[in-house]
């Protein structure tokens, strides 16, 4: 039984001894190590000058003309009046039956009394001339007027001047901030 008992711690020891190496050599260690540097190129844009609009306004032309107008003539009228006189003619009025008032036994009536005919000298107004209206034409006559016109409108000239840009290239190394892990070789 000795025997086999130092058997038995013989090989408990080997498979101890071969558990620690192998233990040893799966296991893996990290520690802690910076970022690692960006490194990056940057273009930049720089306007040096801007763009600028210049308007430039070229002014109106004006003239003058002189147009021949035809003022029409005017028409004046002219009255004439009429004429008229007066004369005495004689003129036979007739006959006929009037009302009048009297009396009648003390009281007082209305009769019917006849009257004769009788020629009588009246006045009337006979027209010796008509009156009359007639229009007079003035003859229409030429006139220059004087106008100012517009020959060439005024104009806007816009300009643009470009503007000056640079570019500039810079290579630039970042470190950032933070931590990283690394596997680290395990020390004997």
């Amino acid at each position: 039984m000795k025997k086999s008992q130092a058997l038995s711690v013989a090989i408990a020891g080997i498979l101890a001894l071969d558990c620690l190496t192998a233990a040893r050599g799966f296991s893996e260690c990290y520690v802690k190590a910076p970022l690692r540097p960006v490194h990056r190129t940057y273009i930049r844009r720089d306007v040096v000058e801007p763009g600028v609009y210049e308007v430039a306004r070229t002014p109106s032309v004006y003239g003058w003309t002189s147009e021949a107008v035809e003022q029409p003539g005017d028409v004046i009228w002219h009255e004439e009046p009429p004429v008229y006189r007066t004369v005495q003619v004689r003129v036979r009025r007739a006959g006929g039956w009037t009302w009048q008032s009297g009396c009648v036994r003390g009281k007082e009536a209305i009769c019917r009394v006849r009257v004769p005919g009788a020629y009588v000298t009246a006045e009337r107004r006979i027209l010796v001339k008509p009156g009359r209206r007639w229009a007079e034409r003035t003859p229409s006559s030429i006139g220059y007027v004087h106008r100012r016109i517009l020959l060439r409108p005024y104009k806007n000239i816009a300009h643009f001047q470009r503007p000056y840009i640079a570019w500039s290239r810079e290579h630039l190394t970042v470190q950032p901030e933070g931590e990283r892990w690394v596997r680290a070789e395990p020390d004997c």
